[in-house]
């Protein structure tokens, strides 16, 4: 294609000016593809033009596109095969409105305008007097399939029982095999579409929608509502439970939210896994995003946003997200803030942070109030996030790392894993200190790691010759507690080549005043601060009910300390206050706190107290960075 035949985009003059594209009919389908380009703004009512959603597919360039500009000139631009199929199917429809499509009506070549158009997309959808959406070409199975999902929505109101039932029998009757129907229904979840992360809004703020897979187009309502009842077969996937929330919102989520919700969901740039999602997100709490810088930078802007103006959950929200998806890793630059989600990747439950749920596929309500009782308090000022906790969950002098091991490879044999095993528990245990405590606190905090990392396909742990040992160890606690804390030390080697464990205690030698111990799937090390967020929600099965002593499971956050002197803080500090320390966020964990029951905050009455005198008690504080 000759080069002054290329397409010149005229520039966009206002936010809310789009490039709509208008087909011009043909009598055969392959006949070239024309069409013209207009400029105009987005019409407040009585919208005028349809958008398309779909999956852009391999950047191959390799079809032309015929388009007729106003001094009755021909130039060209080049489009994906995929483009060119839907086009020629739209045409087939003859729709005589203009279409916008991001292909063609954005200047895919100007990083400008990209950065200004990207952002408003969401109410680029939501204005539109439809949407259209592009699966992709048919193949041997769509009509039947299409039968099967008008089969669904036509089916009667049930409960989840009778609705499972009614579907497996409408399968057979279709299908032949409710096995060759499954297969039929999760190849079809599969298409690229399904997995894209921009048509989440694409799909949800359309006014309305049709599905069009090759020849065949079904109502976007109905393939949700099919969706929705195939749930009640309990055999869901990813794919299928978006499939299932692409419906307008009756209420618009917080972008903390939506980024847990659709963590899978994928896009091909990491600004657009926040970008993707801005429509969805109420005007009064939507985050400023500057799509021209880097995508590190973006979500730095994206969390300091979140952190600047949201309460205190929420900012403990934030905190999960970090614990979940992890931290965003600049190793070239020290100075970025350790506490930015990467939300470029999915999430991961290493732990049971703030639930006992392992399969993220699982439905359950977001965590809006994470933990509870004697939450840590956020607050974020001058790009710094400044953390306060109550002096009875421990200061930073007494909730400090002072013993870690962990991330063992596999043993190179059955006497080098003795070995290893012996020389953990006696760290752990000492003779010259009462450890019935400690071994209680350690077999519980193994026994809840155990029950959420483990599966049921997992194999049992057959006889060992670490028994001998453990079985010395557990002789020193009363003999009902014997068998179920044995049965919870066996899996400490298996545990520590997943995670580390480590000793809370404080500044200087060990001694009787340890306060618990915890579980990390970050490499922690000696001399780290833990720091209590919130306590967990579920009732955890205690292995204390025959000795003195109660425990506290704990979700805590580790951070290193850094001397910052320079940027240290110090405009909220009265002159009677004490310098605040500072640290960086390395990991995250859950813990097990034990103090005897004879301590103020294990008394008798120390619920009662501890309510009554919150206010007396110090607050302890470290800044993070």
């Amino acid at each position: 294609m000759p080069v002054f035949n290329e397409y010149h985009y005229e520039p966009l003059c206002a936010e809310d000016e789009v490039r709509l594209v208008v087909l011009d009919p043909a009598t055969r389908e392959q006949d070239p593809l024309s069409c013209s380009i207009i400029q105009s703004r987005r019409p407040a009512r009585d919208p005028d033009y349809f958008a398309i959603s779909y999956a852009w597919g391999e950047p191959v360039f390799s079809r032309n596109l015929e388009i007729r500009c106003d001094d009755d000139d021909i130039s060209y631009l080049r489009i994906t095969p995929n483009v060119d199929v839907l086009l020629r199917r739209l045409r087939a429809l003859d729709i005589r409105h203009g279409l916008w499509i991001d292909a063609i009506c954005l200047n895919q070549a100007d990083e400008i305008e990209k950065a200004q158009q990207i952002p408003v997309m969401g109410p680029i959808f939501d204005e539109a007097k439809g949407v259209h959406i592009w699966l992709g070409p048919e193949d041997g199975m769509t009509a039947q399939l299409f039968t099967f999902l008008q089969g669904v929505n036509a089916l009667p109101e049930a409960k989840k029982e009778k609705m499972a039932s009614q579907i497996a029998t409408l399968m057979k009757t279709l299908f032949g095999d409710g096995l060759r129907a499954l297969g039929c229904y999760d190849d079809f979840s599969k298409r690229p579409w399904f997995s894209r992360r921009w048509i989440i809004q694409e799909a949800c703020l359309a006014r309305q929608a049709t599905v069009h897979c090759g020849s065949y187009s079904i109502p976007l309502s109905s393939l949700v509502l099919a969706a929705a009842r195939f749930q009640s077969l309990a055999m869901s996937s990813y794919p299928i439970k978006v499939m299932a929330n692409l419906r307008r919102p009756t209420i618009r989520l917080t972008i903390l939210e939506l980024l847990w919700n659709f963590q899978e969901a994928e896009c091909l740039e990491p600004k657009d896994r926040i970008a993707a999602l801005l429509g969805l997100v109420h005007c009064s709490h939507r985050p400023r995003i500057d799509y021209t810088v880097h995508w590190t930078e973006l979500y730095k802007q994206v969390a300091s946003s979140i952190l600047s103006l949201g309460n205190n959950d929420t900012k403990l929200q934030v905190m999960l997200h970090l614990f979940e998806f992890g931290a965003v890793s600049v190793p070239k630059d020290t100075t970025y803030p350790s506490w930015v989600p990467d939300w470029s990747k999915p999430r991961r439950r290493d732990l049971p942070y703030h639930s006992f749920i392992k399969n993220l596929d699982t439905y359950e309500p977001y965590p809006n109030s994470p933990g509870y009782s004697a939450k840590a308090t956020l607050t974020f000022h001058h790009d710094a996030l400044q953390i306060q906790w109550r002096s009875s969950l421990g200061e930073p002098r007494d909730r400090q790392v002072i013993y870690v091991t962990g991330f063992n490879p596999p043993p190179r044999s059955e006497s080098h894993k003795i070995e290893r095993v012996a020389n953990t528990l006696h760290e752990l245990f000492p003779p010259s200190r009462d450890s019935t405590q400690r071994i209680l606190a350690v077999s519980s905090l193994m026994k809840t790691v155990v029950q959420f990392v483990q599966s049921r396909r997992d194999p049992k742990l057959r006889e060992s010759s670490c028994d001998t040992l453990i079985r010395n160890f557990t002789q020193r606690l009363p003999e009902p507690s014997q068998v179920e804390v044995f049965n919870s030390l066996r899996q400490i080697d298996r545990v520590l080549g997943k995670f580390c464990l480590f000793e809370l205690g404080p500044v200087g030698p060990r001694n009787e005043a340890s306060t618990g111990y915890g579980v990390s799937s970050q490499q922690i090390q000696v001399g780290d601060v833990v720091i209590p967020l919130w306590r967990m929600e579920w009732k955890h099965d205690r292995l204390t009910n025959h000795v003195n002593s109660r425990e506290t499971t704990v979700t805590m956050l580790v951070a290193r300390r850094v001397k910052e002197s320079s940027l240290q803080d110090t405009t909220s500090l009265s002159s009677k206050e004490e310098a605040v320390e500072t640290g960086r966020i390395v990991g995250w964990a859950v813990c097990v706190l034990l103090d005897n029951k004879s301590s103020f905050e294990h008394s008798t009455s120390f619920y009662g107290k501890w309510k009554n005198n919150l206010y007396k008690e110090q607050q302890c504080t470290m800044r993070l960075v």
